[in-house]
């Protein structure tokens, strides 16, 4: 019992042992995916204003396309944090869009590009001072105190806020200030046709480090009061977007199962023996059923002197075959059968076909031992007339 007992806790510490050394030497690591992402749960990403944005709007989807092929129609909302790539050609389709009756809430440290906005450092707003501009940007790392606009959150009043971008929005623009600080205006925002774009220059605000810190929250959240039909977070300029195509309106689960139903059909095929070329057919076949085994049946019928019922078994298939293509009697004669013919072949077929539904014509001489019991046929007459009547025989059978 006690030799047991020393055997269950060996194991109970080599199994420990085991586990310890396996969650060291091979621990999983989470990429390190970049900041501002809307699906990453990084205390540099975004997904907590996400989730909670979720829950206030109908849609709320990511979008991984150009800016030129945002959907149509208007009340509907894009955000974009700190973008990165964001060409001439994208301003002016973003814009386009915006003219709609769409909004736009834009989060950029420094927006370079876009005309109603222009930026500069914070020391040089008044003084040019160069020694100003230095300190203020290692100030902009600190707590400052966030003024807010009256019209743009209930709240209203001085607010608090970590502020990490040495820039500020020039104070003689024709957008409407929602908060500044001592320094110069942080958030600013201009109606563009029907429609408002909004720039804010606190992009790390939106992070999920920081966002429940200081004021962060109370100072964008009023961006996102109005209720739009669809709000789009742009990856593109993440790095994440995705070029349409055919498949591209198809979610992802679907084209992968449709892929693997046709692999599996496939090797279905493949399993059953199903031949995708042609088939090679052997020669044997041919000689037995070819123009070989019609001569050597002719020649045996020949030898034998039986030409006559020969012809007369065509001329009866030919006759059964007349009766299921055309409805022509078995008993109609040569000549009705040459009048229903007119009408769906040549004068000269018609001709041919009366001639091969009458009496063939006998031979002067003997074909073979049983010659004087029966009609002979001569040999060439025998072998052109079966000829004649098997090119009869194949030209309605594909009718």
């Amino acid at each position: 019992m006690r030799g047991l007992n020393r055997l269950h806790v060996g194991l109970a510490l080599s199994i420990l042992i085991f586990l310890v050394l396996g969650y060291w030497l091979v621990k999983p690591k989470l990429p390190d995916q970049p900041p501002y992402l809307s699906f990453s749960a990084d205390i540099d990403g975004t997904k907590a204003w996400k989730e909670l944005l979720s829950t206030k709007q109908k849609a709320v989807k990511e979008w991984r396309f150009s800016w030129k092929n945002l959907p149509n129609g208007e009340k509907m909302l894009l955000v974009a944090v700190q973008p990165s790539g964001v060409t001439k050609a994208d301003r002016e389709q973003l814009l386009d869009w915006v003219r709609k009756g769409n909004d736009v809430v834009l989060f950029d440290r420094n927006p370079e590009g876009w005309g109603p906005w222009g930026t500069v450092l914070a020391g040089e707003i008044g003084t040019g001072s160069t020694e100003k501009s230095t300190n203020s940007a290692k100030e902009s790392a600190s707590v400052s105190t966030i003024k807010v606009s009256p019209d743009y959150s209930s709240a209203g009043g001085l607010l608090t806020g970590r502020v990490d971008t040495p820039y500020r929005i020039k104070p003689d623009g024709n957008g409407r200030v929602l908060f500044e600080d001592e320094h110069g205006v942080l958030a600013s925002r201009i109606e563009e046709g029907l429609g408002s774009i909004t720039v804010v220059l606190t992009p790390n605000w939106m992070q999920n480090g920081t966002i429940d810190q200081e004021s962060h929250f109370e100072l964008i959240w009023p961006l996102f009061a109005k209720s739009w039909d669809a709000v789009w977070i742009d990856e593109t300029h993440h790095g994440f977007g995705t070029k349409p195509g055919l498949l591209a309106v198809y979610p992802a689960w679907l084209v992968l199962a449709s892929v693997q139903l046709g692999l599996a059909l496939l090797l279905w095929l493949w399993l059953r023996g199903k031949r995708f070329g042609p088939v090679h057919t052997p020669r044997a076949w041919t000689v037995r059923r070819g123009d070989e085994g019609v001569h050597a049946v002719a020649a045996w019928y020949e030898r034998l002197g039986y030409q006559h019922e020969a012809l007369a078994h065509q001329q009866l298939f030919l006759r059964q075959l007349l009766h299921q293509r055309w409805g022509l009697s078995p008993s109609a004669s040569a000549l009705q059968a040459a009048e229903t013919a007119r009408g769906r072949m040549s004068e000269a077929q018609a001709a041919q076909l009366a001639r091969l539904l009458e009496e063939p014509p006998a031979s002067g001489g003997s074909a073979g031992p049983r010659a004087a019991k029966q009609r002979g046929v001569s040999s060439g007459a025998f072998v052109q007339r079966t000829r004649e009547m098997g090119e009869m025989i194949a030209y309605l059978e594909k009718e």
